[in-house]
């Protein structure tokens, strides 16, 4: 009964989640004003935006003008639902004890933004080719509050704000070099910040493997669309999508993945 709370609560987030994407490219400040459609203009009415469902009842059209409504928007808020059960589950299975002041609580809380921000990053970078820095500056200090609360609990200086950091320099210098040496062309500038936040987040370890599974995936993405006819050698792609879903399997699995290179090496 509490996932599937859960999971209704991160549906509704993930709703604002798509407004934050569209309020991003159109300048609107995110947190005021009343919903509409893109399209027609018309202001929608709360029958009109319940997470999923809306979407299915009108049969993917908007109410009123009857254009077609995208595919991202029961997309984000299914994968925001996801991540805040799957973010609440990896924290209970740790044993979790409920209390408002507790650290763990905390933790949640910014493992879900992080993400959240991983989320609207990926769409936002797949649909605009751009890392808004609007998102990822203030995700990069949110990062460098939370290790700094983390040594401040734990006395930890070392494993909870060097090594990260130290993660988060290699990751951006990395990166960065195919930004430099390309001029632009095989990667940009933001790809390298977004490595630097994913740094910070997963510490040297889980960005390690967060980048390996980004480019993996985004060389295997490239060749496909090659090979069926969608894209040729010149074709832009955005890799700031592959990052952020490298980072959430890290996130989620690099704990079983070790596991399991640790049995196969033995």
């Amino acid at each position: 009964m509490e996932i599937i709370l859960v999971f209704i609560i991160g549906l509704i987030f993930g709703s604002f989640l798509n407004v934050v994407i569209y309020r991003l490219k159109s300048g609107k400040p995110i947190g005021f004003g009343r919903s509409f459609c893109p399209q027609c203009r018309t202001i929608l009415k709360w029958h009109d935006l319940v997470p999923v469902l809306s979407f299915l009842w009108l049969k993917r059209k908007c109410r009123h003008c009857g254009k077609k409504i995208s595919w991202q928007y029961p997309a984000v808020e299914l994968l925001s639902g996801l991540i805040w059960v799957g973010v609440f589950y990896k924290v209970f299975e740790l044993n979790f004890q409920f209390s408002v002041f507790n650290f763990q609580l905390l933790s949640i809380f910014y493992q879900i933004i992080i993400l959240s921000v991983l989320l609207v990053i990926a769409v936002y970078d797949a649909r605009h080719f751009i890392i808004p820095d609007k998102i990822i500056y203030p995700a990069i200090g949110l990062a460098l509050a939370y290790n700094a609360l983390a040594v401040w609990r734990s006395g930890n200086f070392s494993e909870h704000f060097w090594m990260p950091l130290g993660a988060a320099a290699a990751v951006f210098l990395f990166l960065f070099s195919f930004f430099y040496f390309s001029k632009g062309r095989a990667m940009g500038f933001g790809d390298a910040k977004l490595g630097f936040l994913i740094g910070l987040f997963l510490g040297p370890f889980g960005a390690l493997l967060a980048v390996f599974l980004a480019f993996v995936a985004g060389a295997a993405y490239g060749i496909i669309m090659i090979i069926i006819g969608r894209k040729s050698l010149k074709s832009r792609v955005a890799f700031g999508p592959f990052l952020a879903a490298g980072a959430a399997i890290s996130f989620f699995f690099a704990d079983y993945i070790l596991k399991i290179s640790n049995f196969l090496s033995w």
